[in-house]
């Protein structure tokens, strides 16, 4: 049974994690479905995705959804994904949810990368697994002011399931 919220952030009830991500995961496949692109979300503890978003062609697309109530996303990149062969998502979407309008900010998994990297140890260029090697105190978040440029980006996902194989 759930709790009923006590607190308003960004005139919306908190709610618990577990609504907030599944809120979050639904209003994505809303989105793509809305963009003519064929999402579904992906139920279960022990799932390796949120979304697939399938082509014409069959061509997939694996969607990571991050929702947040506040400016800031957590992540868990680094903690995840020490390397680049990690096996990992094709993009992130990150969904600010709240009253007066929802937003979304869709990045390719190097994106994030970068992104995250940016976030843990500003002012360096380092590689993917000396970041990692960094990033292992708390649990990796990034900051809405750091994907702004990827606000709606949603054509990214279309062009990859729309590619050609």
């Amino acid at each position: 049974m759930w709790k009923l919220p006590k607190k308003l952030v960004w005139g919306l009830i908190r709610m618990e994690k577990y609504l907030l991500n599944l809120l979050g995961e639904y209003r994505v496949c809303a989105e793509l479905l809305r963009r003519g692109l064929f999402a579904t979300i992906t139920y279960g503890n022990k799932k390796g995705a949120d979304i697939y978003v399938v082509g014409e062609e069959k061509k997939v697309a694996v969607v990571e959804v991050k929702a947040s109530q506040s400016k800031k996303f957590v992540t868990g990149f680094y903690q995840k994904y020490k390397s680049p062969n990690v096996d990992h998502p094709d993009f992130w979407v990150l969904a600010a949810m709240s009253e007066s309008r929802d937003r979304f900010f869709v990045l390719t998994h190097e994106e994030m990368e970068r992104t995250q990297c940016k976030r843990n140890c500003p002012g360096e260029d380092l590689g993917w697994e000396e970041a990692a090697i960094r990033s292992t105190n708390g649990v990796d978040n990034v900051l809405l002011p750091s994907v702004i440029d990827h606000e709606d980006r949603w054509d990214k996902i279309a062009r990859h399931v729309r590619a050609s194989l």
